[in-house]
């Protein structure tokens, strides 16, 4: 019986080890799939992307888990890719998918209200906080005013420059309302992800405006 006990034990712990390692390797290798998909989407494949209905679903915006990355990488759908997202200081290379899902979050930055254009109004994308900086939004955190922000329809590029990092209750819907860029004077980029965990109820924002805007190619981008 003792036995029995110890290696239920044994096998508990090595699973709690493990399960971070497994849930990062598995978002890794769903933004790798991600990413190979994008190398080939045309600028007219995302226009019609960006047309389709999506989902908005605000409570996918929680801790990853391997069970919740696990399910989100079957659920994945190449046609929700709208664009793409750089802060090349920050290291952040993702997709932009349209609307708010586990499978989204998980493989890149949703757009968080739907029909956004890029480079208009209070352009919004979430992703999951993640421990490894190198992995969807886990670097956020480490923004500064200043920082470049380049998204792309692969039609144009859209380079916005950080202005304002804030924390805020999880309940700031406020935070994506289109009439923001108007007191800013400018379109803007809100970037969102959760304050380290999605239990404390605050989020995180980095804000953007618009600097420029200019023909999209690969080397410029």
């Amino acid at each position: 019986m003792r036995k029995w006990l110890s290696a239920i034990l044994i096998i508990t712990g090595l699973a709690l080890i493990l399960s971070p390692l497994f849930t990062e390797k598995m978002v890794e290798q769903q933004i790798e799939r991600t990413n190979k998909y994008i190398e080939s989407i045309t600028a007219e494949e995302i226009e019609l992307n960006r047309q389709m209905k999506a989902e908005y679903d605000y409570s996918a915006i929680a801790d990853v888990s391997a069970i919740t990355a696990a399910v989100a990488v079957s659920q994945f759908e190449d046609p929700n890719i709208v664009g793409l997202l750089k802060i090349p200081e920050l290291g952040i290379d993702l997709p932009i998918l349209n609307g708010v899902s586990d499978a989204n979050l998980m493989a890149g930055a949703g757009t968080m209200v739907p029909d956004l254009v890029m480079g208009e109004g209070n352009f919004s994308l979430a992703s999951h906080y993640m421990k490894d900086p190198k992995l969807l939004f886990g670097n956020l955190l480490n923004a500064q005013p200043e920082m470049s922000v380049k998204i792309t329809d692969k039609r144009n590029i859209y380079e916005y420059r950080i202005y304002e990092t804030v924390l805020v209750p999880e309940t700031a819907l406020y935070m994506l309302d289109q009439e923001r860029a108007d007191l800013r004077g400018k379109p803007i980029i809100s970037l969102m992800t959760c304050y380290y965990t999605s239990k404390n109820g605050k989020r995180f924002f980095a804000l953007g405006e618009l600097v420029d805007t200019y023909e999209y190619s690969e080397d410029k981008f």
